[in-house]
């Protein structure tokens, strides 16, 4: 792969896209070559959709760039504003950033960008298939546009994926507008060792946390939960099992509510040697952190996608060893099917059977994004003709499908309800209704980002919770329990000191599940057929032989509730006439 890249960066001045397995050195083979190709005052633009895969890049990156004297800069929330001020001044190296901060760029420092992006040579951007799944795969194509226009620059993009269903449709992403063709290389990987397992388990039986202790005692692993609240639940019963058994507390949790520096503490210790850790975590160990050479992933319940279980086996079986991977199955309900059993088996035979993906389609008609990037160009403008905005907008491929009409009906709904108002000269400004949105830190993103409490014990943050707890009330963050001391409804602060016990936490969630139709197709398929997994134990197959006779006995088709589309939903729906949020386009 590395030889392939280097081909097509050094003798094309096409874009490349490279997609491979985790830790197979995709990130060595685009930056090699770039940096090599890399002029004295030019500069390549990292982006990543994680401050934590910056800061681990950064931390990869720094002394191959140090020897080279190549400087780096992370731009995001929590990099130095004086390192930024001195990029700003003489732009050159490599700059590494969110699409958020990419677009607070745009909109308060347009003005300077013109310059700093005056000689972009490369744009590598890393987790290809997250951003095509997501609105801020939308937005980052906007905002790459917009930024090749303001600078008057042309750079080759280079784009990382470790998960791609389709790999013409990431061409496709990667290409946007611009000219170049995209180089798509075969990568030559060779055939990884599987070890898996799935046990399942009926509701009334308890003995799944002690299987899961067993499972990862004395070794490094990470086990995947459903949500936030699971993983809290998860890291205590093990925690309660280990002080019983006198073994020692080896166990971390790892989700977006608990505080950067924990996170990134339990990414340093499982990196850094081989001990026993064992960390619960969410999807945010899905992506392409570094934290070494893992033993064991075990999944509980179904995963998410079929795209998320193949990231997640790829973070184990590194260097030539096996990948190992348990499943550990319980339902809650009392029906006699249980369907994350079958969705469990259904993804695991795709992945095993032809490594299908998802494929990503994102909507036709994203007004949502419109909006958003409608009231972006205005604030940062001051003032536009709505013709100069609509050439601007609506020459970006994210709206290539919106037409002329319609982007006059949103103009006119934003006026009516004061989100732009309409200057002396004819121009749009923002209006006053929109000063605060749009000044607001969360306008920079077009995800929902919840509106948390923090939690400090003494000046030290844990992490942030959904609801404010009062004092005395207990909850549990960060695998402990804590108990409040005060609570701050001003400066939406918990104070808290550390509790014994258990507790439990719940946080909202934001957005429904929804099953592609062929996860759902192979799902009949495991329970029509009479089909045996070898991965299953003996009291697995009995419960899977139970399902299918009662499947059988009701017409074997799948309940509504699994064949359901949820809703889309946007921050920015609420700013949208009804006509177009109607026009969304269904997700499959």
């Amino acid at each position: 792969m590395q030889l392939a890249a280097a081909v097509v960066l050094f003798d094309s001045n096409e874009h490349l896209l490279l997609s491979s397995g985790t830790a197979t050195g995709k990130t060595e083979a685009a930056f090699l070559p770039a940096l090599t190709l890399l002029g004295d005052d030019e500069l390549i633009l990292y982006i990543s959709p994680l401050k934590a895969l910056i800061n681990d890049q950064f931390t990869r990156l720094q002394p191959l760039l140090k020897e080279g004297k190549i400087p780096v800069t992370r731009w995001h929330g929590e990099a130095s504003p004086a390192r930024k001020q001195a990029f700003l001044r003489e732009p050159r190296g490599l700059l590494q950033i969110t699409p958020e901060s990419l677009q607070s760029l745009l909109l308060n420092h347009r003005e300077d960008c013109a310059h700093v992006f005056a000689k972009l040579r490369f744009v590598i951007i890393d987790e290809v298939h997250y951003f095509m799944a997501s609105p801020r795969g939308l937005q980052l194509q906007c905002l790459l546009a917009q930024l090749e226009k303001l600078a008057g620059c042309n750079p080759r993009r280079i784009g990382l994926s470790a998960t791609l269903g389709d790999a013409q449709a990431a061409q496709h992403w990667l290409q946007g507008n611009t000219a170049r063709a995209v180089n798509h290389p075969q990568a030559q990987e060779p055939p990884r060792k599987l070890h898996i397992s799935m046990r399942y388990f009926a509701p009334d039986n308890d003995s799944r946390s002690e299987q899961l202790y067993r499972a990862t005692l004395g070794k490094k692993a990470i086990v995947f939960a459903h949500s936030r609240l699971q993983t809290e639940q998860t890291a205590q019963q093990l925690k309660e099992i280990a002080t019983q058994r006198g073994t020692p507390d080896v166990y971390r949790v790892h989700h977006g509510s608990v505080a950067a520096a924990l996170r990134q503490n339990t990414e340093r210790d499982m990196k850094s040697g081989d001990r026993a850790l064992v960390t619960c975590a969410t999807v945010t160990l899905e992506l392409g952190l570094d934290i070494g050479d893992l033993e064991r992933i075990v999944q509980l319940g179904a995963p998410h996608s079929v795209a998320s279980l193949t990231q997640r086996i790829g973070r184990c079986g590194r260097k030539g060893q096996p990948a190992e991977l348990l499943f550990l199955l319980q339902d809650d309900a009392e029906d006699a099917i249980h369907w994350s059993f079958i969705q469990a088996i259904a993804m695991l035979q795709l992945y095993l059977e032809q490594k299908w993906v998802e494929p990503v389609q994102p909507p036709a008609q994203p007004f949502d994004l419109l909006y958003h990037q409608t009231m972006c160009l205005v604030a940062a403008a001051g003032e536009i003709s709505p013709a100069g905005l609509a050439q601007q907008l609506l020459t970006l491929p994210a709206f290539a499908n919106i037409s002329q009409d319609d982007f006059r009906t949103l103009l006119r709904h934003l006026i009516e309800i004061d989100h732009l108002r309409r200057s002396e000269t004819g121009g749009l400004i923002i209006g006053f209704a929109a000063e605060p949105i749009v000044t607001s830190r969360d306008f920079l993103s077009v995800f929902t980002a919840p509106q948390d409490y923090t939690v400090k014990a003494g000046e030290k943050v844990i992490g942030s919770v959904g609801r404010a707890y009062q004092a005395g009330e207990r909850f549990a963050l960060a695998g402990r329990s804590w108990q409040v001391k005060s609570f701050s409804a001003t400066q939406r602060e918990i104070h808290v000191t550390p509790a014994k016990g258990t507790a439990e936490t719940r946080w909202q969630s934001y957005g429904g599940e929804c099953l592609h139709p062929v996860v759902l197709q192979r799902m009949q398929q495991v329970l029509t057929s009479d089909e045996d997994y070898a991965y299953l134990n003996a009291e697995s197959r009995t419960a899977l032989q139970a399902m299918r006779e009662v499947f059988a006995q009701h017409g074997s088709v799948l309940p509504e509730h699994l064949q359901q589309k949820p809703q889309r939903f946007s921050k920015f729906d609420k700013y949208l006439p009804e006509i177009l949020v109607q026009k969304y386009m269904p997700l499959f």
